[in-house]
């Protein structure tokens, strides 16, 4: 026994528990060399090495499944081998954690862009330049109202989900430049989804260049189309032109209100070039 090492003692050498030496005892992946009479079980010193490799391995997230399959049979080739797979197994999580950090970035900017706005008077117009976007687009279920707005918007939110895109940064609407002209912008005017603009999975999606914008912050839902005329009037009078589709953005909807309040805080983004 003096030779022996109990499992209290081994589970101290490599900072785990007993509940887990008694684990691996079940699944046969690392079991005592004695059980004595009243179930203690004691393990060799030539064992040591063999707890340490299996600790290095779970420890780099290699599976118990993965590892009582190579000990089995273990070899310096085989498990070069799983190590590379493993690593590989990293480097796509790491891609996609990535990935949902620049998701989370861009919506902390849209929120920015909320409490920058504070300063701001609504209604104003303003020329700001904005970086490409990324978009999925469905059109208005019809007839047009606010119910009918969220069955447009659960419609994006399970193609998202359907696709396993990557998780939106926000949502509005888009309004057709050639619509707008003809001053019937709901005509095919719909809700979208913002995607990272690197997200190019999906092939339906729309890709809006960057472009200065006449911009306008308002209070109001997107089928209320008021405050985009408004702009549009602001855009012929400074001599400007509309270059593209128009952005309703939606900053804040009405879940950050804690009174009852029933219109979402939104930016609208009209690209704008001088007229020629």
């Amino acid at each position: 026994m003096d030779d022996l090492i109990a499992i209290s003692e081994m589970a101290k050498f490599y900072g785990i528990t007993r509940q887990t030496l008694i684990y691996y005892d079940e699944i046969d992946l690392f079991k005592p060399v004695k059980v004595d009479c009243k179930g203690y079980r004691y393990y060799s010193r030539r064992q040591i090495p063999y707890l340490r490799e299996i600790c290095f391995l779970k420890s780099v997230g290699v599976s118990l499944k993965e590892i009582l399959e190579h000990f089995k049979d273990r070899s310096a080739i085989k498990e070069m081998k799983l190590l590379k797979e493993q690593r590989n197994r990293i480097a796509q999580e790491i891609s996609r954690l990535n990935k949902l950090r620049d998701s989370i970035n861009q919506r902390i900017r849209l929120y920015e862009q909320s409490v920058e706005a504070e300063d701001v008077n609504i209604r104003e117009p303003f020329i700001r330049r904005f970086p490409a976007q990324r978009l999925l687009f469905h059109e208005y279920v019809k007839p047009i109202n606010r119910e009918n707005l969220h069955i447009t918007l659960m419609t994006l939110w399970r193609e998202v989900f359907r696709k396993e895109l990557v998780p939106c940064s926000g949502f509005g609407s888009l309004f057709r430049k050639e619509d707008i002209l003809k001053h019937q912008p709901l005509a095919s005017a719909g809700s979208c989804l913002f995607l990272p603009t690197w997200n190019q999975d999906y092939p339906e999606s729309i890709l809006i260049p960057p472009s200065e914008c006449a911009c306008m912050y308002k209070y109001g839902m997107p089928y209320d189309t008021e405050s985009l005329e408004q702009l549009m009037d602001w855009i012929e009078m400074n001599g400007y032109e509309l270059c593209g589709d128009v952005i309703d953005l939606c900053l804040l909807d009405t879940t950050f209100y804690r009174e009852q309040k029933t219109l979402d805080y939104c930016l609208l983004l009209a690209p704008i070039q001088l007229k020629a």
